[in-house]
């Protein structure tokens, strides 16, 4: 079976696994909609970007980027938690799947966050489609 305890941990099982690896693929496709409308209103404020190494610059280091940051960190603590290598406790997933939640139901502690979140799906009807899907993935 595979939802044996381990040094004294719940075992990853293999549904919650998969659980975890939709969410995260969700969560990627609302990350891009969001993140190419954040490029879109940079770019009318600064210019042009002028190639790929400057723009994921920007995405790493630029103010105007950094609220997303939230999500692509929780997307990569998620893809760690389902990996081969390092694979998470049932508990950990549960938190992981939890952290989530809140970051998409707008009670992240960052008011920042929630008020650029929440201005987002206001204004990109493609950012509420993927924000629906990940719902889906949370209930």
């Amino acid at each position: 079976m595979n939802n044996e305890t381990e040094n004294g941990h719940d075992k990853l099982t293999d549904g919650t696994r998969a659980r975890l690896k939709e969410l995260s693929r969700a969560m990627l496709r609302l990350h891009k909609t969001l993140l190419d409308a954040a490029k879109i209103d940079y770019e009318a404020k600064h210019g042009r970007i002028s190639n790929v190494n400057l723009y994921f610059q920007l995405v790493i280091d630029d103010p105007h980027f950094a609220w997303l940051r939230k999500i692509s960190s929780l997307i990569a603590l998620i893809d760690e938690a389902v990996s081969i290598r390092r694979p998470a406790t049932e508990s950990e997933a549960g938190g992981l799947a939890n952290e989530a939640r809140l970051l998409m139901n707008f009670q992240d502690s960052d008011e920042s966050f929630n008020d650029l979140f929440q201005t987002a799906l206001r204004t990109n009807q493609d950012a509420v489609l993927g924000y629906n899907e990940v719902l889906k993935h949370l209930d």
